[in-house]
């Protein structure tokens, strides 16, 4: 397939070169002394074709031969090789890992804590105690009063009545029926579609653009400038004067009351240790193709080298190594197997102890407690100062500017403009047209036919009674009573109350601390490791070889350039081939009519 435009282009060259021998013989037409043109040609350089060479070339004519050429062509063919192919072979090694242990040690330890020790005081209060007054008052209540009136009322009785009511249903029935229906059938033609395209050609045109210059100009110019002067003015100021005020209160106290607990804690006194645990190796196509084979942890697993792929290159180019992969499956047939490896891992095991620890917690009880306290507040007081403003005065200055303006100046350019005009071709389309066609089918209908049935149904009326009833009624009446008013009346007391204030103390206590020590260990680990092993295996590659293959070619006879030497002002017509220099239609002289 790679092959086909070689032999393409040649039967192109094969094509043009006939048309320029036809063309030169064409021309060559006017030879009236060489006679016509005779189907056999020249049959070489110097030489006459089947029918000879006369003097007046009465039989000998311009044509392209052909000849037989052979070349080689490439083709490909499998066979077998023999390739070095590594595989991994696993292997079971020891080796001496170190293990740390942690080896708990209780250690004796003090610190420092502080407890908060009750003391009581005797405080002296001064309270305000509201004392009950009672006095008379005369007020007027509503005392409702309740009467038995007849009241009439009007109910719904229902009553029911069973009645015949007549309703329609649907009856369905099927029946067959027969139904045209039409089908497109498509039906594909080939017509002659002309289309517009649009070529581009460029043509270079005259431009005219305007261009700004830019120049300088010096202009006068009027601004405001703000100058400022001072005055002083009086002005009124708003201070607030802080003065005292003493306010008596009440406030909660809390006394804290210590109270001694035991709970329950529980702690770890495990440790970390080494396990061994059998673990798949993992698959990578990336790096089993670069680096030749699978990597877990650092260590090689199986899987496909590029250099062993055979002769074609890499893993890839061979098809995923199809042609040497390793007992691991680099790609080709089965996918990868999983191979097991041996790693270590620290594990913590635990180990919980439960033990009574004692704790002191302290109760809060709330006290009221009358306290005095002092306020700070604050009047207003209106004073008058003096200050200076900044006042500020528009005055007129002007000044000397440089402007920046530009003039427009207009320029001639050429520039390249692409254009387009339209030709119009001729292609063949496609086209798919329907056809309709009808044809017939028995469908199944489905159809109702309306029947008139009847029905009993209990329907219920309602029968107005009028009906006669006691009723409450309720009325009010004016009363007047008298009732006792209690009035608190404030009265001033003193009393005494006790107050626990609670004072720190430090203390030095000692606790236990458990302290984790890591200890090293050697200890022997049996592991795997995968070992490259080199293999002999048979593979089949594609080979590309150049066979011979003999094809047909035209050739140049020669009577192209005779005729084109003759085709000159002197004319065969007049002279004659050979009076022309020219040796004959197909002979070489002296002159350059003859080969090329």
């Amino acid at each position: 397939m790679k092959f086909r435009p070689f032999f393409a282009l040649m039967g192109l060259a094969a094509m043009c070169v006939a048309s320029s021998l036809q063309a030169q013989c064409n021309s060559c037409g006017g030879c009236s002394s060489c006679g016509t043109v005779a189907t056999s040609g020249c049959s070489s350089c110097g030489g006459n074709g089947a029918a000879g060479m006369a003097g007046n070339g009465s039989a000998c004519g311009c044509g392209v031969s052909y000849t037989t050429k052979t070349v080689m062509v490439p083709q490909y063919v499998s066979e077998t090789q023999t390739v070095t192919v590594t595989e991994m072979k696993q292997e079971t090694r020891q080796r001496t890992v170190n293990v740390v242990k942690s080896v708990p040690s209780t250690e004796t330890r003090t610190r420092t804590i502080t407890k908060m020790v009750p003391r009581q005081e005797t405080k002296t209060q001064e309270y305000t105690e509201m004392v009950p007054s009672v006095t008379q008052e005369t007020y007027t209540v509503q005392v409702p009063v309740t009467t038995q009136v007849d009241q009439e009322y009007t109910v719904s009785v229902p009553k029911m009545e069973t009645i015949e009511v007549p309703y329609t249903v649907s009856v369905p029935y099927t029946e067959v029926q027969q139904q045209e229906y039409t089908v497109n059938v498509p039906v594909t033609e080939m017509i002659e579609q002309s289309y517009t395209v649009c070529v581009p050609y460029t043509e270079m045109i005259e431009q005219s653009y305007v261009v700004n210059v830019p120049y300088t100009e010096t202009v006068t110019r009027n601004y405001n400038v703000q100058v400022p002067h001072t005055e002083t003015v009086e002005q009124s100021y708003q201070v607030r004067v802080p003065y005292q005020e003493t306010v008596t209160a009440t406030r909660n106290v809390c006394q804290r009351i210590p109270v001694t607990s035991y709970r329950t804690v529980s702690r770890d006194m495990g440790s970390y240790q080494t396990e061994q645990v059998q673990v798949p190796c993992g698959t990578s196509h990336s790096a089993g193709h670069a680096h030749g084979g699978r990597r877990l942890g650092g260590r090689l697993c199986g899987g496909c080298r590029a250099s062993t792929c055979g002769s074609c290159g890499g893993c890839s180019s061979c098809g995923s190594c199809n042609s040497g992969c390793d007992s691991c499956g680099g790609g080709a047939a089965g996918g990868c197997a999983p191979a097991m490896t041996t790693v270590c891992r620290r594990v913590w095991v635990p180990n919980v102890v439960t033990e009574q620890v004692p704790y002191t917690s302290y109760t809060t009880q709330t006290v009221q407690q009358p306290y005095t306290y002092t306020v700070n507040k604050c009047r207003v007081e209106t004073r008058t100062r003096s200050v200076n403003v900044t006042r500020y005065t528009t005055e007129t200055q002007s000044r000397e500017v440089a402007v920046q303006r530009c003039r427009q100046e207009t320029k001639v350019r050429q520039v390249p403009v692409t254009r387009m005009r339209q030709e119009t071709r001729t292609r063949q389309v496609p086209v798919t047209k329907c056809v309709q066609e009808t044809r017939t089918r028995d469908i199944t209908v489905t159809k109702c036919r309306q029947e008139e049935r009847t029905r009993q149904q209990q329907v219920c009326k309602m029968v107005q009674e009028t009906r006669t009833r006691k009723v409450n009624q309720t009325t009010c009446t004016s009363e007047e009573r008298t009732r006792d008013v209690t009035t608190m009346v404030p009265t001033t007391k003193t009393r005494e109350y006790t107050v626990t204030v609670c004072e720190p103390v430090s203390e030095e206590q000692e606790y236990q601390v458990t302290v984790y020590n890591q200890v090293t260990e050697e200890k022997t680990e049996d592991y795997t490791v995968c070992v490259p092993v080199q293999v002999q295996k048979e593979v089949q590659v594609q080979k590309c070889v150049m066979v011979a293959q003999e094809v047909t070619v035209p050739v140049s006879n020669g009577c192209g350039g005779a005729v084109s030497a003759c085709g000159g002002s002197a004319g065969c017509a007049s002279a004659g081939c050979a009076s022309a220099g020219c040796g004959g239609c197909g002979a070489a002289v002296s002159s350059g009519c003859g080969c090329r």
